[in-house]
C-alpha cells in the first residue's frame, strides 16, 4: 500500500533525525527545542502528506474501505482531511495535546480499514499480502499510537500539569451511600488540600433538602461557592480511617463505612484525558462526571485512583438509625456531578482551576 510505505519511510527518516538530535542534546537545549518537538514536526508532516495523498489518489485507498460504509470516496477524503488537520495541529505546541488524543483515536478508528484489508484478503494493485505483513503493520500502528501520546504528554505519559501551580488540589477519599430512609450521604475525607487535612459531609435528606456539614467557616464558604445547598452546619468532624474502614462523627450524625479492595487505575492521566475519554466512560459505566463547571464557573476535574464498592454502611442521623445502605437512585443535586448509584468509596484527586 503506497500510502503506508510512504508513511513508514517518513517515520524511519525522522527516527534517524531523532538519533542525530540525541547526540546533539546541548544544542537542542540551548534553543529550547525538545525531542518531542522534532518528532511532532516529523510525524505531523508525515500525516499531512498522507492526508493530501488521499485527495490526489483517492481511488488507490477505496478498496480497503469497509463495505458497510457507503460511498467509499467520501470516507477516503474525510480520513485524508482529518489526517492532514491533526498532523498540522500536532506540529503546533499549543494544540499538541488535543491533537495527540485526536490522532491516537483516529488511528484506532482507521485500523478498521486495515483490518478489513487483512480479514478479507483485499488486493491492492492486484497484490495481496501475507499475514506477517499485516501483523507488522498492526505493531507499527500500536507504536505510532504510543509515540503520539508520548509526544503530546497525555495518558499514560503525563508529567506535571502546566496549570499545576494555579490549581486547588484536594487529595483523599470520597465515600457515598444511600440509605433505606431515603437519606443520601457523600463524605469527602481529604488528607491534603489548601485547607490542610479535613472532612466535609454533603447530605441530601429524603425531602430533597441539601445540607453541607463543614468543619470551619472557611471550608463552608469555599464549598458553597461551588456547590448548591439549602442549609449549612458548622460542626467539629472527627474522622478515623483504618485499612478499608472509615468512621466519621459530628454532632448531627455518626457514620461507619467499610469497602472492598476494588480496583486501582495504575497510570497517570492528564486533565485533558479526564475531561474527554474518562468523562465518557464514567458517564457510561457509573453515571457520574469526571469534569465540569462548578456553580461559580470554575473548572473541576476528578482524577480517580481507586474505585471500591462498599461492603457495609451504617449511619445514625440525629440519634435515629437510617437503616441499611441502598443505591443512590435519586439525584442529590449538589453540583454538576452525581455520586455513583452503587454505594462506593473512591481514592481521588480533585483539581479545581
Amino acid at each position: 500500500m503506497r500510502g503506508f510505505f510512504y508513511f513508514k519511510s517518513a517515520i524511519e527518516s525522522w527516527l534517524l533525525t531523532f538519533l542525530f538530535l540525541f547526540d546533539s542534546t546541548r544544542r537542542v537545549v540551548e534553543y529550547r527545542l525538545t525531542v518531542r518537538d522534532f518528532l511532532a514536526l516529523g510525524l505531523g508532516l508525515a500525516f499531512i502528506l498522507v492526508g493530501v495523498d488521499h485527495f490526489i489518489n483517492p481511488v488507490w485507498y477505496e478498496p480497503i474501505v469497509p463495505s458497510l460504509l457507503p460511498n467509499a470516496t467520501f470516507w477516503v477524503l474525510a480520513s485524508g482531511f482529518f489526517e492532514a488537520l491533526f498532523g498540522l495541529l500536532l506540529i503546533i505546541p499549543r494544540t499538541r495535546s488535543w491533537a495527540s488524543v485526536a490522532t491516537a483515536w483516529m488511528l484506532v478508528v482507521l485500523y478498521w480499514a486495515n483490518f478489513n484489508m487483512w480479514y478479507n484478503d483485499i488486493p491492492l494493485n492486484g497484490a495481496t499480502y501475507d499475514d506477517i505483513w499485516h501483523v507488522v503493520r498492526l505493531v507499527i500502528q500500536i507504536v505510532l499510537i504510543i509515540t503520539i501520546t508520548w509526544i503530546g504528554q497525555v495518558t499514560p505519559f503525563k508529567g506535571r500539569e502546566k496549570l499545576h501551580d494555579s490549581l486547588d488540589i484536594f487529595q483523599g477519599r470520597i465515600t457515598s451511600s444511600g440509605f433505606q430512609t431515603g437519606d443520601r450521604i457523600v463524605v469527602g475525607a481529604w488528607n491534603s488540600s489548601p485547607f490542610g487535612k479535613f472532612t466535609d459531609i454533603m447530605w441530601a435528606k429524603p425531602d430533597g433538602v441539601r445540607v453541607l456539614i463543614a468543619p470551619s467557616q472557611d471550608v463552608a464558604d469555599y464549598v458553597t461557592e461551588m456547590y448548591s445547598f439549602d442549609e449549612v452546619l458548622i460542626e467539629k468532624i472527627v474522622t478515623n480511617e483504618e485499612g478499608r474502614n472509615l468512621k466519621v462523627e459530628c454532632d448531627s450524625m455518626q457514620l461507619d463505612f467499610s469497602w472492598k479492595k476494588g480496583f486501582a487505575i495504575p497510570f497517570k492521566r492528564s486533565l485533558l484525558f479526564i475531561a474527554t475519554v474518562e468523562l465518557f466512560f464514567a458517564k457510561l459505566i457509573f453515571s457520574t462526571r469526571t469534569y465540569g463547571l462548578t456553580r461559580n464557573n470554575r473548572q473541576e476535574w476528578y482524577a480517580i485512583d481507586r474505585v471500591s464498592n462498599l461492603s457495609s454502611a451504617l449511619a445514625t442521623i440525629n440519634g435515629q438509625n437510617v437503616g441499611e445502605m441502598a443505591p443512590m437512585n435519586e439525584a442529590c443535586k449538589f453540583g454538576f456531578s452525581e455520586a455513583p448509584k452503587k454505594p462506593s468509596s473512591c481514592e481521588v484527586r480533585t483539581h479545581i482551576l
